[in-house]
């Protein structure tokens, strides 16, 4: 890396000399020596190396006497006053009329070269999905079946509700099944996720679950009048929307939203606001009524859904949102080496995200499909806890053994190799 660089740099650090061979050969023709470049070269070279003997020169061309040049301060504040010139005049558009060709060239050096380079990854890719899957695969597997399980089990409370048609519970129960679909979208996410070494995005996503899971726990408990609130709301976030993209849509260079489009979202809000009050503006508006909190914020809701020992894992998840310091030290994948650097895929770390996911999921499916009254229900739920409380085990035994095989290894690097000697 850095090649260009360093060869423009290697140039940039002869100017100086350039300038000081010019101002040379100006001098040798101001005593009326025809002096040439390579004459000014060699003298400055000579000068330049600290050489004290006095520089001698033959020419087939002419006939030259001894010359004495005499260098004043006033001849180095040119030299200086060139350099500064260079730098902030021609240097700029040196580096922009350099660089365009040189990058066109190197592009297309690189495509060449990348068929055989996207194949190398492509194997390195495999084979690490292959230790992956050899480590971890006991607990991976545990948790798709759980994600199938809580898919089939939610495809048939839909299909029951759908065949029922109570309208009284019309509304709760289509809010509460689209919660438990998305969990499980969100989930199969933290699957591929973790199958594919990204602990710490994993993490992020189970922030998600975590959230679907305790907005379905409080509109369970408060039931029809919430999920009216609840999904009145898209006004409030629909507005909040349009006013973002408003100022910024021209910058960008987007087109504006059509007047029509604008009026209805506007009313749409107006009306809203009207009907639940000035608090139902929040983030939370939708639960400020019910949890008789002004500004609820999320950290309420957990609390009124009786879920909030999972903050600290909560808190895991912002960071790998944000870009908190944290977040640029505390990763997951690095097992604990937080002094190493990760831009990529890493073994390690599945453990958190992994058993948080399935802890949340058989949450929200057992909150929303188990009807008390249904053996098939019943059974489904037990059979989704039992699995849940074996994913636990089977990470923790998995992690474990990365920890034991870490260390080894790290014992191993540590010995001095046979060649060093004692």
């Amino acid at each position: 890396m850095d090649t260009l660089q360093q060869a423009f740099d290697h140039i940039l650090d002869g100017l100086p000399g350039r300038f000081f061979e010019e101002l040379l050969l100006r001098k040798l023709r101001d005593t009326g020596i025809p002096a040439t470049t390579t004459l000014s070269r060699k003298l400055a070279m000579h000068i330049l190396n600290g050489n004290s003997e006095p520089f001698t020169y033959k020419s087939r061309r002419h006939h030259m006497e001894n010359v004495t040049l005499t260098l004043d301060e006033a001849d180095l504040n040119d030299i200086a006053s060139k350099l500064d010139s260079f730098a902030e005049t021609q240097l700029p558009t040196l580096l922009e009329t350099a660089s365009g060709p040189i990058s066109k060239h190197l592009l297309k050096t690189l495509k060449l070269s990348w068929p055989t380079e996207a194949a190398l990854q492509q194997n390195d890719f495999r084979e690490f999905r292959k230790r992956l899957e050899e480590r971890w695969g006991i607990p991976l597997s545990q948790l798709r079946m759980l994600l199938t399980i809580a898919r089939e089990w939610c495809q048939e409370t839909c299909n029951r509700d759908r065949s029922l048609k109570i309208d009284k519970q019309l509304d709760l129960r289509d809010i509460l099944i689209r919660l438990l679909v998305r969990a499980c979208q969100v989930t199969d996410e933290i699957i591929c996720l973790l199958e594919n070494g990204f602990a710490d995005g994993a993490m992020a996503r189970w922030r998600t679950l975590h959230e679907i899971g305790i907005v379905a726990a409080v509109i369970s408990q408060h039931g029809e009048d919430l999920v009216e609130r609840y999904v009145a709301h898209q006004a409030v976030e629909s507005k909040r929307a349009m006013d973002k993209y408003t100022k910024s849509c021209e910058e960008l260079g987007y087109k504006p939203m059509s007047e029509r489009a604008c009026k209805k979202i506007n009313k749409a809000y107006e009306a809203a606001v009207a009907r639940y009050g000035a608090e139902f503006k929040g983030d939370y508006g939708w639960a400020a009524a019910h949890l008789k909190k002004k500004r609820p914020t999320f950290a309420d809701l957990e609390v009124d859904a009786d879920r909030a020992e999972m903050r600290a894992y909560y808190q895991m998840g912002n960071d790998n949102i944000h870009a908190g310091v944290k977040s640029m030290f505390v990763r997951l994948g690095l097992l604990e080496d937080y002094t190493d650097f990760l831009g990529g895929r890493s073994n390690a770390g599945l453990m958190d995200p992994g058993q948080n996911a399935a802890h949340t999921l058989t949450q929200i499916a057992v909150l929303v499909c188990l009807s008390e009254g249904n053996l098939d229900d019943r059974v489904f739920a037990q059979v989704m806890m039992n699995l849940r409380d074996e994913i636990p085990r089977s990470f923790h035994q998995a992690h474990r053994k990365l920890r034991r095989d870490d260390r080894k290894y790290k014992r191993v690097r540590a010995q001095p190799s046979p060649d060093q000697g004692a």
